[in-house]
């Protein structure tokens, strides 16, 4: 069955839109930082159903992920069809995603601290307002339905105030060094999937095979495993089983979030830093070890997302246990803190950077840290040689007057390695001094200066022209040949993303032209407070 699920998935992934595949929040952050909050209609409906398939037939994933780019799909789906700013669209598809976590966990607090830690790099009420209405709207409803019991009860209380705070200490570092090993082992078989000879839509086929030899082994890692969750949280998880389901359920877990089927990471990761709680509980021989599996599971769950607030609240609204609260916080800052510092990224944005996106920061994202130097045009500009004489440079800057109009230019080798800077007064006071006109530029200019390459951002731009001054920057290759000039201009320039996504209002989808979905709908110019209207 698993086999035949991962089948299913990767013929929607390939035939239908590839944006399911994942466990959709990385998707959800690409869609929002760079893709105007637009996503396809076809994953607003392919993602829910990829997910059923995917734990229905044994998938060891939790539904929430899914459920969030559902909902943020949808919510941006909704918003193509108003006359919106990009930052207003992502305000709906970020509401659309924090009503999928609260009706999934019956956590509406924890869901906006998700949307607005997590996704929307922003705190302002005009996030905030929508994002929390939606989320407590879902809950009611959730509520109606299903109750409101909430989903793993606990009434676990810690035993010792310094064991506890060992515990959490303990755990909080335990938590970190998982989210490492988590990490770094997800995006390791990815990239072991990646140098397979095969169609990528056959590899969730490939993860159902170890899904299925995993449920062979230990038929309770398969599915999500909300029980399991239970179990843990009420410190009634038999002990004999517990070291060979950590290790399978991780095991089938990471291979199959790997091989690029579709499936959640929230419940997976609290079953391990449940399970590891469990564990060290029972080597201690603590009196209760469900406080133990909740604190682990706050603190893999930080880790990993480095979201503490929102694992704080959360694991509060899952168990309704309050004497819990504070080993949690203390869990869940130093797992978070130790994450930043031994990863570079998080589980959420490491997938973003390797399709060549830059986020710098989990939380704030500057602008200028999302555009790269490549990414515009750079000015042309005349250079001269270092074998070249002052009286020489001079001579062609007064001949030809609009072409060195600027007030340096690069000095450059034989090969074309920059290697100083030509400035026009320290020439002319070289001139003046009679001395220097027959000497070598190389003389007087040969000297470092501040350059950057085409990968560099434009924030690395900014910080060298703060540190030293200059309003341009040189720009130069791998081999440290010079190609081209960046000025201020070109940092306004790089601003207009911003700018046009706070200002621009476009329609992508219309009711009855669907085909529109893959172009704004009319004219966009200028109102006469500035703003560009359709």
């Amino acid at each position: 069955m698993p086999v035949a699920g991962g089948l299913l998935i990767g013929l929607m992934a390939r035939y239908g839109s590839d944006k399911i595949r994942g466990h959709g929040i990385p998707e959800a952050m690409e869609a929002i930082l760079n893709g105007k909050s637009v996503v396809s209609p076809k994953v607003a409906i392919l993602k829910p159903i990829s997910a059923a398939i995917s734990i229905g037939s044994g998938g060891p994933f939790g539904s929430e992920g899914p459920i969030i780019m559902s909902g943020g799909s949808l919510g941006s789906v909704i918003g193509q069809f108003l006359h919106l700013t990009a930052g207003e669209r992502k305000v709906l598809l970020l509401s659309g995603a924090a009503a999928g976590m609260s009706a999934t966990f019956h956590a509406p607090i924890a869901a906006v601290f998700f949307a607005v830690e997590l996704l929307a790099f922003e705190m302002r009420p005009r996030s905030i307002v929508p994002i929390a209405v939606a989320s407590a709207i879902a809950d009611f409803i959730r509520q109606y339905w299903m109750g409101t019991e909430p989903v793993f009860p606990s009434s676990a209380v810690p035993a010792g105030r310094m064991d506890i705070v060992a515990a959490a200490l303990g755990l909080g570092v335990l938590g970190a060094g998982l989210a490492y090993i988590l990490t770094k082992a997800i995006y390791g078989t990815e990239d072991w999937f990646e140098k397979l000879p095969i169609h990528w839509m056959w590899w969730p086929a490939m993860g159902g095979i170890v899904i299925a030899l995993g449920g062979l082994a230990d038929p309770r890692v398969l599915g999500v495993g909300y029980d399991s969750i239970g179990e843990l949280v009420a410190g009634r998880f038999p002990m004999h089983f517990l070291l060979g389901f950590l290790l399978i359920k991780t095991a089938i877990w990471v291979v199959a979030l790997g091989s690029g089927t579709s499936g959640g990471i929230m419940a997976p990761l609290l079953i391990i830093g449940g399970t590891v709680g469990d564990a060290l509980a029972a080597l201690v021989h603590a009196p209760d070890p469900g406080v133990w599996a909740i604190i682990g599971m706050a603190a893999v769950f930080s880790g990993v997302t480095r979201s503490p607030l929102t694992t704080v609240v959360f694991m509060l609204e899952l168990t309704h246990d309050l004497p819990v609260l504070l080993p949690v916080l203390l869990a869940c800052t130093v797992a978070a803190g130790l994450s930043a510092l031994i990863l570079p990224r998080s589980i959420l944005t490491e997938k973003i950077a390797r399709r060549g996106r830059h986020i710098a920061r989990d939380y704030a994202v500057d602008p200028l840290d999302q555009v790269k130097v490549s990414q515009l045009e750079l000015v042309p500009m005349l250079s001269f040689h270092e074998h070249e004489t002052v009286a020489g440079a001079l001579e062609k800057m007064r001949h030809a007057p609009d072409e060195y109009r600027y007030k340096g230019y690069p000095l450059v080798a034989g090969n074309g390695r920059l290697i100083g800077e030509v400035r026009r007064a320290d020439l002319e006071s070289l001139a003046k001094s009679g001395a220097a006109g027959n000497s070598p530029l190389s003389r007087y200019f040969a000297a470092a200066v501040p350059a950057v390459t085409p990968d560099h951002t434009f924030g690395d731009v900014c910080h060298i022209m703060l540190s030293t001054g200059q309003t341009r920057q040189y720009v130069v290759d791998e081999d440290g040949r010079s190609q081209g000039l960046l000025t201020r201009r070109s940092i306004l320039e790089s601003r207009r993303k911003q700018w046009e996504e706070e200002n621009r209002r476009e329609r992508y989808l219309h009711l009855f032209r669907w085909s529109s979905a893959a172009r704004p709908v009319g004219k966009r110019e200028p109102s006469a407070g500035g703003h560009v209207r359709s």
